[in-house]
């Protein structure tokens, strides 16, 4: 049975960072990439704000990006967060089409910097390159609104990118 899934995305920035440091799991020097998923951590009077990467085999390190004062006082209400569905980050074709999905929906719902839509695919889809995506755009696998375009356009906020892999 063919599924279709459905994304939405938050880009807060045009790429994603990466930084080169040595991995302590994997005992070398290798590229993390940022996982765009964000914690915070209290210790004493101050909270820190990480972002996590991750390195090629999974490993994370956490990136201090700020450090904000705790006020005295406040208290967590106990407020329980309902988590959705599996999120997808990063796609891999493969195992998509291994899961039975054929078509992909992916609403950009911010989107902090313009990017060109064959740069951003080709950071997100794991088991393809640039150039495939460049021949999928121009041979109408991959609309943006429902339309067929050219590799160089720019995405934009609100933007649905529709990816059929058949």
């Amino acid at each position: 049975m063919e599924r279709k899934l459905s994304l939405t995305w938050n880009i807060y920035n045009g790429e994603i960072d990466r930084a080169e440091r040595y991995c302590h799991n994997c005992g070398k020097q290798v590229e993390f990439v940022d996982s765009l998923k964000r914690r915070q951590n209290a210790n004493g009077k101050n909270i820190f704000h990480f972002a996590i990467f991750k390195c090629p085999k999974g490993h994370t390190w956490n990136k201090r990006i700020d450090i904000f004062k705790a006020i005295a006082g406040l208290k967590n209400d106990g407020v329980k967060l309902e988590l959705g569905e599996m999120r997808y980050d990063e796609l891999s074709i493969a195992n998509l089409i291994e899961e039975g999905i054929y078509e992909v929906e992916i609403y950009i719902n911010i989107l902090e910097q313009k990017v060109r839509v064959d740069k951003f695919l080709s950071s997100r889809i794991q088991d393809i390159t640039r150039a495939e995506i460049t021949k999928l755009i121009n041979e109408g696998f991959i609309k943006i609104n429902g339309n067929k375009v050219k590799t160089k356009t720019a995405l934009k906020e609100k933007d649905i990118i529709m990816l059929d892999i058949r």
